[in-house]
């Protein structure tokens, strides 16, 4: 006979408190009853993107978490995790036909609020779906504080550190448009020598012969270091993973993890 696995009350409450942890993390506090439109432009919400609503061609358009439910119960739903200061478009004019059920007042559009084409069921600079059903590579999504893009780990141009937790991240495109972000980088990036580009592979330094010179008989190895090993390619603080496209089930897929340690 199997044994019985014995939980204890801490180990319950433990959980409770993860869970809320993540659903803080995925809903930033959003009400799942009442429409956000109100409030104005929020700081920082959960939003969806209804591609039942905006067909392919459409205007990007987004919706806060009430009217998810309220008002696309049912729809084909992008979720794109959480946005700042977004106004709630659900049933202004980007949505023909559709009528909020939760607040009608609304302005036709909403003049700024910022979209890219994460709000179009694409992410990262390969601008794919996610999950990607050409895409057999497993991969984690991380999201860009800046832009808040959703970049594929192997995308970003450096290696993603292995360890628990992690802050933040800022893509390179970001960097290049500020580049005041590259004085940072210089202390806080993973470190040149781990550089990756896309389609290279990382060798071992035991199968890499280094040109050595002896002088009296004492070797001395080269003190040469290529452009990419003087200069770190981003900075990355941290890493958040990216939740997964979503209908009316959303709510139990969309567990993202936070890693957090400091980086030299």
């Amino acid at each position: 006979m199997c044994e019985e696995q014995t939980v204890s009350l801490v180990d319950v409450l433990e959980e409770d408190e993860e869970l809320e942890e993540e659903a803080s993390a995925v809903l930033a506090g959003s009400d799942s009853d009442l429409c956000s439109y109100p409030q104005g432009y929020v700081k920082r919400q959960a939003l969806y993107a209804c591609n039942t609503c905006t067909s392919k061609g459409g205007e990007a358009a987004g919706v806060c978490l009430a009217c998810s439910y309220k008002c696309h119960e049912g729809h084909d739903l992008y979720e794109l995790y959480t946005k700042r200061n977004f106004r709630c478009d659900c049933g202004n004019r980007k949505f023909s036909g559709l009528q909020c059920k939760l607040y009608h007042e609304k302005d036709d559009t909403n003049s700024q609020n910022k979209y890219n084409h994460n709000f179009l069921g694409v992410y990262c600079t390969c601008r794919r779906p996610y999950p990607d059903p050409d895409d057999q590579v497993e991969d984690e999504m991380i999201q860009c504080v800046v832009c808040e893009d959703w970049l594929h780990g192997r995308h970003l141009g450096c290696v993603v550190p292995d360890c628990v937790e992690l802050q933040e991240m800022i893509c390179e495109s970001c960097m290049n448009k500020n580049p005041f972000l590259w004085t940072y980088a210089a202390h806080l990036a993973v470190s040149g020598t781990e550089v990756l580009m896309e389609g290279e592979r990382q060798t071992s330094a035991s199968n890499v012969p280094k040109k050595e010179e002896k002088v009296d008989e004492v070797v001395e190895p080269s003190c040469k270091r290529s452009r990419e090993e003087a200069e770190p390619s981003c900075r990355q603080e941290g890493l958040q993973v990216m939740p997964q496209k979503t209908d009316q089930s959303r709510g139990e897929e969309a567990e993202p993890s936070c890693r957090q340690e400091g980086l030299q």
